[in-house]
C-alpha cells in the first residue's frame, strides 16, 4: 500500500500562526535566515515541531530577506552554495540539540522556481546536496529539473505540489504577479488536492489537467487562510481513503 501522502508548510517566517498549524502537519519547512528567521526562531520553530512529531526541513534560500527570497539575485554559484551551506547546517545543527534529526531540504521563494526551469542551476543544486546531504531527502515538484537531477545524483526524493497555487503545468505555477495565481477558495484547494492525490491530474489554469505524482502537499505559512486550509487538508490527508 502506498504511504500516505504527507502536508507541510513553510514555517519559522514571522506569521503568527505556526502554533495553530503545525499538528496538523507531517513535516514542516524552517526558514533557515535566508529569507526570513534567525537562530532564536529556527530554535523555537524545532521545539514546537517536536512536540508535535511534525518531521524537520530546512527550507534555504537566496540570501535576500528585504525580498523574502521571492526574488532572483545575480551572484554566482560558488557564493549562493556559501550560503546555503551556513542555512541547512544550521537547522541541522540545532535540530541536534533537540535530538531531532533534519528530515528533508526544501529551496524557498525564487531559488524553488528557477530550480524547477535551469538545467544548470538544479544539476549544481543537485551535485550540492549529494555531496553534503546524503540520505536527507529534497522535496521538489514532479517532472522538474531538480526532480530529474536528484534522481540522477542518487539524492532521496519526495514529489512536492502544492494546496494554495494555481499550476500551469505539472512543475510550474502561474506567477504570483498574476491575479489569480494563489488559491483562496477553500472548494478550489479542496478540488485541487484531492485530484493531484487521488487521480494523478492536477488541474492547471487554462482548464487543463496534466500528469502528477505527489508526496507531500505544501501550504503557505503566508498565505491568508494557511490555518483554514491546514484544518481541511490535515484530517483528509489523515485518512487512507476518502469519500470523493
Amino acid at each position: 500500500m502506498r504511504e500516505k501522502v504527507d502536508l507541510n508548510c513553510d514555517l519559522g517566517e514571522g506569521m503568527a500562526n505556526d502554533k495553530a498549524i503545525m499538528p496538523f502537519l507531517g513535516s514542516c519547512n524552517i526558514a533557515a535566515g535566508g529569507h526570513a528567521g534567525d537562530k532564536h526562531t529556527i530554535l523555537e520553530t524545532i521545539k514546537l515541531a517536536k512536540k508535535h512529531q511534525v518531521k524537520i526541513g530546512a527550507h534555504p534560500s537566496y540570501p535576500d530577506q528585504q525580498n523574502f527570497g521571492r526574488k532572483p539575485m545575480d551572484i554566482s554559484f560558488a557564493q549562493l552554495e556559501e550560503s546555503l551551506f551556513h542555512q541547512i547546517n544550521l537547522v541541522k545543527k540545532l535540530a541536534a540539540t533537540e535530538s531531532k534529526s533534519m528530515h528533508h531540504i526544501k529551496f524557498h521563494g525564487a531559488l524553488y522556481l528557477k530550480s524547477l526551469t535551469s538545467a544548470s542551476l538544479a544539476e549544481n543544486l543537485a551535485k550540492f546536496l549529494a555531496h553534503n546531504y546524503q540520505g536527507i531527502h529534497l522535496y521538489a515538484p514532479y517532472g522538474s529539473y531538480m526532480a530529474e537531477e536528484a534522481r540522477k545524483h542518487k539524492i532521496l526524493l519526495k514529489n512536492e505540489g502544492f494546496a494554495d497555487r494555481a499550476y500551469m503545468t505539472s512543475s510550474t505555477l502561474v506567477s504570483r504577479k498574476k491575479s489569480n495565481a494563489i488559491l483562496i477558495n477553500l472548494d478550489e484547494v479542496r478540488h485541487q488536492v484531492l485530484s493531484m492525490v487521488y487521480k494523478g491530474k492536477v488541474p492547471t489554469f487554462d482548464k487543463q489537467s496534466h500528469d502528477i505524482i505527489v508526496d507531500t502537499i505544501c501550504i503557505h505559512g503566508d498565505h491568508p487562510k494557511a490555518l483554514e486550509i491546514a484544518q481541511l487538508l490535515g484530517p483528509l490527508l489523515a485518512t487512507s481513503t476518502l469519500n470523493q
